[in-house]
């Protein structure tokens, strides 16, 4: 899946699937100027466009400034978007505005319908995009939060480094039933 689950792509497929067919680009020509004028006032952020959403980046701003300002641009964004699909959601130093739909927890019934009992569901992460997956997800799955912070998930890494050793143990253990 791309874009928090906007687009899929069957593993033998060419060409990737959007979720639900919406225009892109309406709603960015109004959004991006409100987004340029917070980057014009926050030395060190930046606007990403992707296809489905704008990001703005304060990561490398001033801490305090970035964070009062993203304050700022949410509220803004709220109240603008209220009567819309769009959203404006906090990540970690990011502002993505994206439509509600456009989630990773949005995919699952499409995956399960494609690949019915599965066997075994893992899903980790480390970002809140992470989190409508894990609630959506049934409760026999492994679903590990990596990183410090509050999360559905069951089970919580302190690092990609812990993960990537998860993994590893995942793969000899089924290697070695096998």
């Amino acid at each position: 899946m791309a874009e928090h689950g906007a687009e899929l792509r069957d593993p033998s497929a060419p060409t990737w699937e959007a979720l639900r067919p919406q225009s892109t680009s309406d709603w960015k020509a109004t959004v991006m100027p409100i987004l340029e004028h917070f980057v014009d006032r926050t030395p060190g952020s930046f606007v990403e466009e992707k296809k489905y959403a704008l990001v703005w980046h304060y990561r490398m701003a001033e801490p305090e400034f970035g964070e009062w300002l993203a304050n700022e641009l949410v509220s803004m964004l709220e109240a603008m978007l209220a009567e819309t699909e769009l959203r404006a959601f906090r990540g970690e130093k990011v502002i993505e505005v994206k439509p509600v739909w456009a989630n990773k927890g949005e995919v699952l019934e499409r995956l399960f319908t494609a690949y019915a009992d599965p066997d075994f569901i893992f899903a980790a992460g480390d970002d809140r995009t992470d989190e409508d997956l894990f609630e959506r997800l049934p409760e026999h799955a492994w679903t590990v939060h990596v990183g410090p912070g509050p999360t559905r998930a069951s089970f919580v890494i302190p690092d990609f480094q812990g993960l990537r050793w998860l993994l590893a143990l995942i793969a000899e253990t089924r290697d070695a039933r096998f």
